[in-house]
């Protein structure tokens, strides 16, 4: 049985239609010591099938070490949200996408309220817009060392 039921898949499903660039989801999980890494890969299964914009890849956390590394990844279960974008030069015409890495991860399991926060990081990295005001983003081009940012949600 599935985690979504057909009226929320339809509604998931007009949203993402909105989706302008395709995304990447790089999940991370592992066989053992993991207790919600099974039901969020669950989770991302029921979702990739809901706009052919949304690629998934998995990666196993214990040996795809290299991978954990370039994406940053700290323990697991964990998700890395990365836009694809068109190659900036075409030269054979057969080019992979680009990926953008804005650097946003999900740790844990997007259950619940959590569900929505995922699909509004895919909407955002999609968009490539933050939705932040001007003046918010001129602050923050005056920063000078990259910020660690880390929002924490619990259920309650």
């Amino acid at each position: 049985m599935g985690l979504l039921r057909d009226n929320d898949r339809k509604q998931l499903q007009a949203e993402l239609g909105k989706m302008q660039n395709p995304v990447k989801l790089v999940f991370f999980t592992q066989a053992t010591d993991c207790d919600y890494c099974e039901i969020t890969k669950q989770v991302l299964e029921e979702l990739v099938p809901l706009s052919d914009k949304i690629h998934l890849q998995t990666y196993d956390f214990a040996t795809d070490k290299p991978a954990a590394a370039q994406y940053k990844i700290a323990r697991v279960p964990a998700i890395a949200i990365l836009r694809l974008e068109p190659p900036a030069v075409l030269v054979a015409g057969n080019e992979s996408p680009r990926e953008r890495d804005y650097g946003i991860r999900y740790y844990g399991v997007p259950a619940g309220f959590e569900f929505a926060s995922l699909v509004g990081d895919i909407m955002d990295v999609s968009l490539g817009e933050s939705g932040l005001s001007e003046a918010s983003k001129a602050t923050l081009k005056q920063l000078q060392a990259p910020v660690h940012l880390q929002v924490f949600a619990t259920p309650t």
